[in-house]
């Protein structure tokens, strides 16, 4: 299954921190596209991909984050039957635009998928990256942006209540005096 072939691909890593989370809000459409790769896990999942826009800012850092695409139960690679039975992989398309003002980026790994049934905070996986010609969403720098997917393992069952968390780490402006604290924003993507 091909999942936007003609985004930017690479990845990079960084660490964060998180505090309480930041609502903002989101208009979602529902599209299926069935899947004829080979998979080991159940055979009723079919690839299901919503087009949304769920927007996310970061006002004192600048940063602008937009979910454009949700791809929910994506196939597994064969040879991995027990990860296929215990896990869904979710795929977020989004683009990131890094704010002007600070030498703060925006890595994919700054990003958690939150479920609300079974209750689940997940971090982005690396594991898929080159599955399904799908880019991975790279890292942006000082006011760039860039596009791409972050995948995400989230317990087999899960319900449709999805939302995307940036965790912007803390900051301490070397120029001044001002530290930016820690914190956690996010967006609903399904509900």
């Amino acid at each position: 299954m091909t999942a936007d072939p003609t985004a930017p691909s690479g990845t990079t890593a960084a660490t964060s921190t998180t505090s309480a989370p930041t609502e903002t809000s989101a208009s979602p459409s529902t599209t299926t596209a069935p899947s004829t790769a080979a998979t080991d896990g159940p055979a009723t999942d079919k690839v299901a991909y919503t087009s949304i826009k769920a927007v996310i800012k970061d006002p004192d850092l600048g940063h602008t984050i937009t979910a454009v695409r949700l791809a929910r139960h994506l196939k597994w690679p064969s040879g991995q039957p027990v990860g296929a039975e215990q896990f869904e992989i979710v795929g977020v398309r989004v683009t990131a635009a890094a704010g002007s003002r600070y030498s703060a980026s925006i890595d994919p790994s700054m990003f958690s998928l939150i479920a609300a049934d079974p209750k689940q905070t997940v971090t982005p996986t690396s594991e898929f990256t080159s599955r399904w010609n799908a880019a991975p969403l790279k890292s942006a720098k000082r006011s760039a942006t860039t596009s791409g997917w972050v995948f995400f393992k989230i317990n087999r069952g899960t319900t449709s209540a999805l939302r995307l968390a940036f965790n912007r780490p803390a900051y301490a402006v070397k120029t001044t005096d001002k530290s930016i604290p820690a914190k956690t924003f996010s967006v609903v993507l399904t509900k």
